[in-house]
């Protein structure tokens, strides 16, 4: 991902604390991982998406990333 235009405020978010950014991929997916992809796969349990899947963002150690990416059929 690249981030193409740097953060502003969510216009949707009437109290004025959240924020967004807008993003584009740099290597597009041949295969869509779903959220249940990933909630079913046991390599998953301990990952924040799943323990907490309300979030949109979270952070992502290498292991998930390069698990994501494999099942994905994302190349760089």
């Amino acid at each position: 991902m690249e981030t193409v235009k740097e953060h502003y405020p969510n216009p949707t978010d009437e109290s004025g604390k959240l924020g967004m950014v807008d993003a584009k991929a740099l290597h597009p997916a041949e295969t869509p991982v779903s959220l249940t992809d990933i909630k079913t796969d046991g390599c998953f349990k301990d990952f924040l998406l799943v323990r907490q899947s309300r979030l949109s963002v979270v952070p992502i150690s290498d292991a998930h990333w390069a698990m994501l990416t494999e099942m994905a059929e994302i190349w760089s």
